[in-house]
C-alpha cells in the first residue's frame, strides 16, 4: 500500500493537494499531530475520505521532548516497514522541531521524502537525490479548501443571474468604465433598489429632485435599454428580481464574477470558481455566518475578492480588517484577498491595505479590470498554460 506521511500545523493545505495529485499513487494518509490537532485531522479526514483515500491520525507528545517524540516517531517508522508499506513523507508542514525530528528518522529509512513549494506549488524532492520537480496539479476545490479550515460553505443553487444574459458584460463594463461620473448616480439607484426591497414589489416612485438627476437618467436610460426596467411617470419599474438586485449594487459582484470566468479560459491555474458563497463557522456554541462576494481558487491557493459599490469614508478600516481576518480564517497562510472598489479610496485605506496584505482595485483600474485581475492571478505561482494527462 502507498501511504504518505505528514505533520498537522495550521496550514495544512500542501498535505492535502499532494494527495490530489494523480501522478501520485497515495492509497493512504497518516497525519501525524497531537490530541489537540485531533479536530483538524477530522477536517482534513472529510476532504479525503470520499475521494478513496485512507486517514488515519498518529498521536506524538505534545511536550517539546525530542527524545520522546523521536522514539514515538520511530514506533511509527518500524510498524510501516514491517507491514512493507511503500512510504513517502511530505516535509511541507509541521512545527520546526517535529518536522526536523520527523525528517531525521525517515531519512535513515531511505524513504521518499518531498516538499510543496508555497510560491510555486511545485513538488521538490528533498530524498532521493537527482528527482525531477513536477507541478502539482490543481484538484482541490473552495468546499475542500473551507472545510480544511473547519468552514462549511453553502454555493448558490439558483443562478438568478442567467435571466440577465449578456447585460452583466456589457452594462458592467460600461458603468466600471465611469465609475467618477456615475458613482453620485449610482448611489441614488442603489437605494431606490433597496427601498424596492425592504417594501417588497418592483417598483418606485422618483421625487422630482431625483427626476433631475442626470447621472441618475443615464443609469436609468442604461436599464431601460436593456431591458432591465421600463421608466414612466416618475415610475421606475424593474422588470424582475434580478434587475433589481442588479441595480441595488450586486451588479459589481457580478461583473467581476463574469470577468474572472473570462480569465479562467485562458489561465488554466484558475480551477474553481463561485459566487456568493455563503460560509459558516462554529465559534464556541454559535455558528457565525459570512458571504465571499468572489471566491476561486487559484493554484491551490484560496482567493477572496470583496466588491464595494459604496464610498468607504466611515467604515474604510472595518472592510479591511475583516477582510484580512476572513482571508486569514478560512485560507491559512497562502491565501490571498482583493478589494474591488467602485467609489474612490482614500490614501489612509491604500496604505492600510498595503499593510495587511490586501489588493486593491479602484475606480482608476475597473476600466481595465480583466487585466489587473489576470496579473494577480498569475501572481499567485503555478504554470499557466500547463496540462495534465
Amino acid at each position: 500500500m502507498a501511504i504518505h506521511v505528514g505533520i498537522i500545523d495550521q496550514d495544512p493545505v500542501r498535505l492535502v493537494t499532494a494527495l490530489l495529485h494523480r501522478k501520485f499513487k497515495a492509497e493512504k494518509v497518516i497525519f501525524i499531530g497531537v490530541e489537540c490537532q485531533l479536530q483538524q485531522y477530522e477536517q482534513l479526514s472529510k476532504v479525503l475520505t470520499p475521494k478513496g483515500i485512507i486517514t488515519e491520525f498518529f498521536q506524538i507528545p505534545s511536550d517539546i521532548n525530542i527524545p520522546l517524540i523521536k522514539s514515538k516517531i520511530v514506533e511509527l517508522a518500524e510498524r510501516l516497514k514491517q507491514e512493507g508499506a511503500e512510504v513517502c513523507f511530505n516535509a511541507s508542514c509541521g512545527l520546526r522541531h517535529r518536522l526536523l525530528t520527523a525528517y531525521e528518522i525517515f531519512r535513515t529509512y531511505h524513504w521518499p521524502i518531498y516538499v510543496i513549494e508555497p510560491f510555486s506549488d511545485e513538488l521538490c524532492w528533498l530524498y532521493p537525490y537527482g528527482l525531477e520537480q513536477q507541478q502539482v496539479e490543481d484538484h482541490i476545490n473552495i468546499s475542500d479548501y473551507l472545510t480544511i479550515f473547519g468552514a462549511r460553505c453553502q454555493l448558490q443553487d439558483e443562478d438568478i443571474r442567467s435571466v440577465l444574459d449578456t447585460t452583466i458584460e456589457t452594462l458592467g463594463q460600461k458603468w466600471a468604465s465611469n465609475a467618477y461620473e456615475l458613482g453620485p448616480g449610482l448611489a441614488t439607484l442603489n437605494y431606490l433598489a433597496t427601498t424596492c426591497r425592504k417594501e417588497q414589489k418592483l417598483d418606485v416612485e422618483l421625487s422630482e429632485k431625483q427626476q433631475g438627476y442626470r447621472e441618475l437618467k443615464m443609469l436609468i436610460d442604461d436599464l431601460n435599454d436593456a431591458g432591465l426596467s421600463n421608466f414612466e411617470n416618475g415610475i421606475l419599474t424593474f422588470t424582475n428580481e434580478a434587475a433589481r438586485r442588479f441595480a441595488n449594487g450586486e451588479w459589481l459582484e457580478w461583473y467581476v464574477h463574469h470577468v474572472v470566468e473570462a480569465i479562467k479560459h485562458d489561465l488554466l491555474t484558475i480551477q474553481d470558481l463561485s459566487l456568493g458563497v455563503q460560509v459558516y463557522r462554529k465559534i464556541g456554541e454559535k455558528e457565525v455566518r459570512n458571504e465571499l462576494d468572489v471566491a476561486t481558487v487559484v493554484n491551490n491557493k484560496l482567493h477572496i475578492i470583496e466588491c464595494k459599490t459604496k464610498g468607504m469614508s466611515s467604515d474604510g478600516d472595518d472592510t479591511l480588517y475583516k477582510l484580512e481576518s476572513i482571508r486569514d480564517l478560512l485560507g491559512g497562510l497562502q491565501a490571498r484577498a482583493m478589494l474591488v472598489s467602485f467609489r474612490p479610496l482614500r490614501h489612509h485605506d491604500i496604505t492600510r491595505a498595503t499593510d495587511l496584505g490586501l489588493a486593491l482595485i479602484g475606480p482608476d483600474q475597473l476600466a481595465d479590470l480583466k487585466t489587473h485581475l489576470h496579473e494577480w492571478f498569475l501572481a499567485a505561482g503555478g504554470t499557466e498554460k500547463a496540462s495534465f494527462s
